[in-house]
């Protein structure tokens, strides 16, 4: 995917957003349009109520006003009908000037023809004459409880007209001191002398009521604008928090979860906020535990192959950008399966973290160690060159050596091999240098495991692939025609400086007629698939040469070192057997060596070969054990008669007093178990004297006897003297 491409696709995205975020409704507006539309309806139906509920009042106000000044104006117009009285006039003149309501008071007489018509502004003579109809109708109102007709039009409910008739009423003459209330419908007279019109008009109050309520709806706007202004101010202050909330929730969806909430002071939106940072902070701590899985090997806590590459490719960057070096460290640890297989995944789990936590101390804050699986880790060595990462591999393999792990009242020791390829300026593609660290591994281990080996040029790989297939031509010919040689190295009783056996080894001749030790040939021996063949041809030979030199000396014994891969030829004990029958070989003669790391391992098979041959006289002395794993609970399981110490523990022997200790618990493990100890690799009189005082049993090593063509003998012990006369002489 291009730069461009990327740009296009995140311009989109900010639209899409924008649009999502226009086109939806906010919460505070919605609550806001519901409050203000609420009360602008309940405002309008106020108001309606207020005009029709003034309305009915007024109508209500305007009939019993209409009733009033009707009887008074009948009243007040009776003396026109009965005698010439212009007071009478000037009184209802008096009367309308007073209420403006009224329009308009005009008389009839009893047959409807207009007398006088009376209005505010002046008074008129003659009127318009009652319809017939209406003069019948209001005649019937006579004597009536509601002696007045009145109508209003329904388009302009200020105008009234009434119509009342005017009438008198008489007692009898003959009657009047006997007059009975009661029979006052029968006894009294009553006369019609004409009628009374009004006409009313109620404008003043009616545009004063449209003032009003123009009035009260001016109030209510302002009120409902208010209400708004002050219902967003609450609404917003209400909901602050919420809207506080959108910022982070929004940097909280696209991944970022250090945000913060601010507190709220609402409980229920204190909850939420609470949640969400609850939500936040777990979501962290899953992001932070995957990217721990991610990056990070799972049983040591170390970088995982992932992060490592990553790692690598940065220090190319750097390593390009500024022109220094770094170095890359393949380990490979030498035989690890065996523990697995003594005592159980678990315990080889517990032995890799133990490694992991070692090659941490081993390296600078600033390198870079990580498991690449099983029993796999790579280093990179940050700015160094090859002398430093010579040094620190160097270290590595120390600090290996030195360690010890206990498991199951089994003392394990792992040593390792190192591969090791630089990173220069031809040299930067991640991939090649992980193959080039791993090929110089697998090249430390052919050349004997426990050391470290440099990656050479694609030249010199050529070279050596070249020089492997040499070297298997080689061997199938030594095989076949003969080709290797055998030699003898004394193995002395310290005590009494007197050879009980000697090692047989195996050497090749070269093309010069020079031998060549087996550490130049073994790894492509077993490399090719030869070892087995070797181990039939060495035992074979080792017969012939005791056919050979036992009839001058009948206490030769010898010791052969046999590969693992003898072992897993199910033919080896038929071979054995014949063979030595074939030499007349006494198998209580024959010392057969097995390493530490087959007695581990143990297969069925092995276990049945193993005990087949000890049935037939052979002895067993493990090799090399303080190597491997140094477990002193196989010891009496498999029987074995001698234990050898591992040189490496012999080397250094005078300068270490851890290794003088080991030696020292292996020498006394061993007299327990019944079992004598051999000290290998002893140089000197001052290793040999010391072996003596720690309960060694006997030493194998130049000092004692160098390996030679035909087996020597030492008759006499070795005396103090002698020791420091060929230390002197620089002797072996």
């Amino acid at each position: 995917m291009t730069r461009l491409t990327v740009i296009k696709r995140k311009i989109a995205r900010y639209f899409r957003r924008r649009r999502a975020l226009t086109t939806k409704r906010m919460l505070v507006n919605e609550i806001l349009s519901i409050q203000v539309i609420s009360a602008a309806f309940i405002g309008a139906l106020a108001v309606a109520s207020l005009y029709w509920g003034g309305q009915w009042v007024l109508q209500d106000s305007y009939s019993r006003w209409a009733v009033q000044w009707t009887e008074e104006l009948n009243e007040l117009g009776s003396p026109l009908y009965l005698s010439e009285d212009s007071e009478a006039l000037l009184r209802l003149e008096s009367f309308v000037e007073r209420y403006p309501e009224i329009r308009t008071v005009s008389y009839y007489d009893r047959n409807g023809l207009a007398l006088y018509s009376i209005n505010n502004d002046e008074v008129v003579q003659t009127a318009t004459n009652l319809h017939e109809d209406r003069v019948a109708e209001v005649r019937a109102l006579v004597g009536a409880d509601d002696p007045y007709l009145m109508e209003s039009g329904l388009l302009d409910p200020r105008q009234f007209e009434i119509v009342a008739p005017v009438w008198v009423e008489q007692i009898p003459e003959h009657s009047l001191l006997a007059f009975d209330p009661a029979d006052a419908g029968t006894a009294v007279t009553q006369t019609l002398i004409g009628f009374v019109a009004i006409h009313l008009d109620f404008v003043l109050f009616h545009d004063q009521l449209l003032s009003n309520i123009r009035g009260a709806i001016l109030i209510l706007l302002l009120l409902l604008v208010l209400f708004g202004m002050y219902g967003r101010y609450a609404l917003n202050k209400a909901l602050a928090s919420i809207s506080n909330l959108q910022g982070p929730i929004q940097q909280l969806a696209e991944g970022n979860l250090d945000v913060k909430f601010e507190p709220a002071a609402h409980r229920e939106i204190s909850d939420i906020v609470e949640a969400l940072a609850t939500t936040a902070t777990a979501l962290g701590e899953r992001d932070a535990k995957l990217l721990e899985l991610a990056n990070h090997d799972s049983l040591t806590g170390l970088f995982n192959r992932r992060r490592f590459v990553e790692e690598l490719k940065k220090d190319i960057v750097g390593v390009m950008r500024h022109g220094h070096a770094s170095a890359l460290l393949f380990i490979d640890l030498d035989q690890f399966k065996y523990v697995n297989d003594a005592c159980g995944h678990p315990a080889g789990d517990r032995l890799i973290r133990k490694v992991a936590d070692e090659l941490r101390r081993s390296v600078r804050r600033d390198d870079v160690v990580a498991r690449f699986g099983g029993d796999e880790f790579v280093i990179l060595v940050r700015r160094a060159d090859a002398d430093a990462a010579r040094s620190t591999a160097q270290s590595i393999l120390s600090n290996m050596r030195r360690m010890a792990h206990i498991e199951d009242d089994q003392v394990f020791h792992v040593h390792c091999s190192i591969g090791i390829t630089m990173l220069s300026g031809a040299n930067l593609h991640y991939d090649d240098l992980i193959n080039q660290a791993d090929i110089a591994c697998r090249e430390a281990k052919l050349a004997g495991r426990n050391r470290m080996h440099f990656y050479e040029e694609s030249r010199d790989a050529e070279l050596s692939k070249s020089a492997d297939m040499g070297w298997m031509n080689r061997l199938r010919t030594a095989i076949d025609e003969d080709g290797f040689e055998l030699r003898f190295q004394p193995i002395n009783d310290i005590e009494t400086g007197q050879t009980t056996h000697h090692e047989v080894l195996i050497r090749l001749r070269g093309d010069d007629n020079k031998l060549i030790q087996p550490d130049a040939f073994l790894p492509s021996a077993v490399r090719f698939g030869l070892m087995t063949e070797i181990d039939f041809w060495m035992i074979r030979n080792a017969a012939k040469a005791y056919a050979e030199f036992m009839p001058a000396n009948r206490e030769l014994r010898f010791s052969i070192n046999l590969s693992a891969n003898a072992f897993e030829n199910d033919d080896l004990t038929d071979f054995v057997e014949n063979t030595f029958a074939e030499f007349g070989v006494r198998p209580e003669d024959i010392i057969l060596e097995i390493t530490e790391s087959l007695a581990v391992r143990r297969p069925a098979h092995v276990e049945r070969q193993i005990a087949v041959l000890r049935e037939l006289g052979c002895q067993f002395a493990l090799d090399d054990f303080g190597t491997g794993y140094s477990s002193f609970s196989y010891l009496q399981k498999l029987k074995f008669d001698y234990i050898k110490i591992d040189g490496s523990f012999v080397q250094d022997l005078m300068k270490n007093p851890v290794d003088q200790k080991m030696i020292k618990l292996i020498a006394e493990i061993g007299k327990e178990a019944g079992m004598r100890t051999i000290a290998e690799y002893v140089q000197n009189a001052r290793s040999l004297e010391r072996l003596g005082e720690l309960g060694v049993d006997m030493a194998q090593g130049y000092f004692v006897g160098r390996p030679t063509r035909l087996p020597k003998f030492r008759s006499t012990p070795i005396s103090l003297s002698a020791r420091r006369s060929k230390r002197l002489s620089g002797g072996q």
